[in-house]
């Protein structure tokens, strides 16, 4: 049988290079919520059509991501993030009609992320009606959050520990497998500082050897506790 699963992972963020440090243990996967919409309003002329009078897609949109700027950034270990947007068709002299956009939203709990895309929510449905535009959502995807196991944590804070390295705990803002393998059996994660402020999935994406050194030591660690523990 399984007694759980352990991954270790770049951080793919700048927390960790920031502070100065080579390891994180992983307190929590994030859980994620995504959505695909599109804002409908009236194309225009940009230069006859006086601003009062416009129903601006693309402004309506530019609000809605202000708001979830803002309200994500009000509360701690949630962010907010619309990483789509486009004005179809649109041309530098006319109002936009429409406005396609997407959202994500994740926090470290559930709850969280779910007050916060309530509030975005609410705040839609204001912008709507105040812009007289019509907006539409999909939701695409929800993907709950997935704590550490505490005792496997504590393995990996031991193992960091044992280094003489600070323990660092942090949430992980990215999915990871272990995410999938919480829904049959205990993980815990660990995360390796990266450099160029963590930056992920691109040419600029690098780790230190010395980084790399303490992460098997680390691994090591950990898998000798588990037998020490088992005997």
């Amino acid at each position: 049988r399984y007694l759980g699963f352990v991954e270790v992972h770049i951080e793919q963020g700048p927390v960790l290079a920031e502070a100065g440090l080579p390891l994180g243990v992983v307190t929590s996967i994030n859980g994620s919520l995504r959505f695909v919409g599109e804002a409908i309003g009236m194309a225009a002329h940009a230069g006859t059509t006086p601003m009062g009078s416009r129903r601006d897609a693309a402004a309506a949109v530019a609000e809605i991501i202000l708001f979830l700027e803002r309200r994500a950034g009000a509360a701690p270990d949630v962010v907010g993030t619309v990483g789509l947007l486009e004005v179809p068709q649109g041309s530098i002299n006319v109002v936009p009609g429409r406005c396609r956009f997407s959202l994500d939203i994740r926090a470290t709990t559930d709850a969280a992320r779910d007050a916060c895309a309530a509030d975005v929510m609410a705040e839609i449905g204001r912008i709507r009606e105040r812009r007289s535009v019509e907006i539409r959502l999909e939701e695409t995807m929800r993907a709950p959050a997935a704590p550490s196991d505490p005792a496997w944590q504590a393995r990996w804070e031991r193992a960091v520990a044992s280094l003489g390295v600070p323990v660092h705990r942090m949430p992980s803002g990215a999915g990871h497998d272990a995410m999938m393998l919480h829904r049959v059996m205990p993980q815990a994660m660990l995360f390796m500082r990266g450099l160029n402020l963590g930056i992920s999935h691109n040419p600029l994406e690098s780790i230190t050897n010395d980084d790399a050194d303490l992460v098997v030591r680390a691994f090591m660690a950990m898998l000798e506790d588990l037998a020490v523990a088992a005997a």
